[in-house]
């Protein structure tokens, strides 16, 4: 092996801690920045290259080769080998009583039948734990560039993770970071926590990245982030989260059995002055991108509200099971802005939704940059949005007047679940572009529900970005939804 992670991947780490081997990691991706960037070659076989989805799906990692079997860990590790589009070989290693030894990779550790797959090398890896019972259960995988995902109790995997996003929405190539190595830092038997490490490379900049993941009902990967910039890039975007959005209650209609397809159905963000705020997620006809200006924000995600399975239809996806994945900055972010975008796209097979932090001040050739976050796989919990929350948003056409959009906006949750129709409830309304035409707000009967109607007039083919919250006696009741009404 040759270019990142080389260095330390060849020679034993000793130290007397995990601080002081992390900071090797962080030496190493130092070190890296300082140097071109050297692409690594593929490193892959001839036959694991002519694999279809099928095929590599089909091969199986042979439970009993996996990393800590057979101890008193509650942790086990298994490996992705190369194979498709996982093209090129990264290195892990096992650190234990303070030494780093490489995972050497071995024909055994798969069953593939009557695939072919020629020379092994790795391509990932994937943690288990027995999260339901005693059987071990997969909580989070690294595979991909920079790509992987987390998920909690009787949930599903669905959305991603990244370690960082460059240039993404940019008119020119975004550049997608890999991490090239993993250091799996031996857990004590019987403990709760697993602690990752790993170094990123890529063309603009390199880094090294501290995970420590704490499964359960919600799981939790606390992230410490060291990089380092080679070059001034025009969007460096931190903690970015990656889903799918094809059909919602948004529309447009689609030929398909199933009501809605997703893997989130909205941005939830709360900011740092505390005011909570919802964007449902569409598939728009031209890529969309909004930006949520704010100063050291508490947290942003992409949530999947709908846990319906009726709302699906779906035994197979089981989008009813996806996770949210909620991120909780630690410490102070400063200026910058949650950036969203939505991209089109005509199958559910493509993940087309993007949202990350883009701090105000570029990252410029030469700076370091340090961060902390706590990133988390849930399900649904009220205490994330205590007041009244957004659970739909629909839109149509307004009878005689084909310039106008109608939307309702459906809350429950808070205080909203308690109150009577005769209530004076009121709904906070402004627009940026177009023309407020009306509103209206009213109590949905026996559904603990209160819906909102807004028709607005867009003006001429430029967007109309909408908020609106409901409130009572000058006392908002709900979180602040937002919207964008695109000709």
């Amino acid at each position: 092996m040759t270019g990142a992670g080389a260095l330390l991947a060849a020679t034993p780490i000793l130290a007397q801690d995990g601080a002081a081997i992390f900071a090797s990691v962080q030496e190493e991706a130092r070190r890296l920045a300082l140097e071109p960037y050297r692409k690594p070659p593929p490193s892959i076989s001839p036959e694991a290259r002519t694999l279809n989805y099928q095929q590599y799906r089909s091969i199986a990692f042979r439970p009993e080769k996996a990393l800590w079997y057979g101890g008193n860990s509650l942790f086990r590790v298994e490996f992705f080998p190369t194979g498709l589009i996982y093209d090129t070989a990264v290195t892990i290693n096992v650190v234990k009583d303070g030494k780093s030894t490489p995972v050497t990779a071995a024909p055994d550790m798969f069953n593939s039948g009557d695939t072919p797959l020629g020379a092994i090398s790795l391509a990932g890896l994937r943690i288990t734990y027995p999260l339901h019972g005693p059987k071990f259960d997969e909580i989070a995988a690294f595979l991909g560039a920079s790509y992987f995902r987390p998920i909690g109790r009787e949930q599903a995997y669905g959305a991603s993770a990244r370690g960082l996003a460059v240039d993404t929405g940019l008119p020119h190539p975004e550049e997608f970071p890999s991490f090239r190595s993993f250091w799996l830092v031996t857990p004590a038997d019987g403990a709760r926590e697993l602690t990752v490490w790993a170094l990123l490379d890529s063309p603009g900049v390199t880094g090294a990245y501290a995970f420590t993941l704490r499964p359960g009902t919600r799981t939790v990967i606390e992230t410490t982030v060291t990089l380092y910039m080679r070059n001034t890039v025009g969007v460096l975007g931190m903690a970015p989260l990656t889903s799918m959005f094809f059909i919602g209650k948004s529309g447009p209609r689609r030929d398909d059995f199933r009501p809605e397809v997703h893997d989130s159905d909205g941005l939830y963000m709360i900011t740092g002055a505390g005011e909570r705020v919802w964007r449902p997620l569409g598939n728009p006809g031209a890529l969309a991108i909004s930006s949520f200006v704010d100063h050291n924000p508490r947290g942003f995600g992409l949530m999947q509200r709908e846990r319906a399975f009726a709302r699906y239809q779906d035994q197979v996806a089981l989008y009813h099971t996806r996770p949210s994945l909620w991120v909780e900055p630690i410490g102070d972010w400063g200026d910058g802005e949650v950036r969203l975008i939505e991209i089109p796209t005509e199958s559910e097979v493509h993940d087309n939704i993007v949202a990350f932090w883009a701090p105000r001040t570029p990252a410029k050739a030469g700076d370091r940059l340090d961060f902390r976050y706590r990133l988390a796989a849930l399900a649904d919990e009220p205490a994330l949005s205590p007041t009244g929350r957004v659970v739909a948003t629909r839109t149509s056409a307004v009878i005689g007047a084909p310039k106008q959009r109608r939307l309702v906006v459906e809350f429950t949750g808070g205080d909203v679940e308690l109150l009577r129709a005769e209530q004076p409830v009121e709904a906070i309304v402004t627009t940026a572009g177009g023309k407020l035409r009306s509103t209206m707000v009213e109590a949905i009967p026996g559904q603990k529900m209160w819906r909102l109607f807004i028709h607005v007039e867009p003006d001429g083919r430029k967007p109309v970005e909408l908020r609106a919250f409901l409130s009572l006696r000058g006392e908002a009741i709900t979180e602040t939804w937002t919207y964008a009404v695109r000709p």
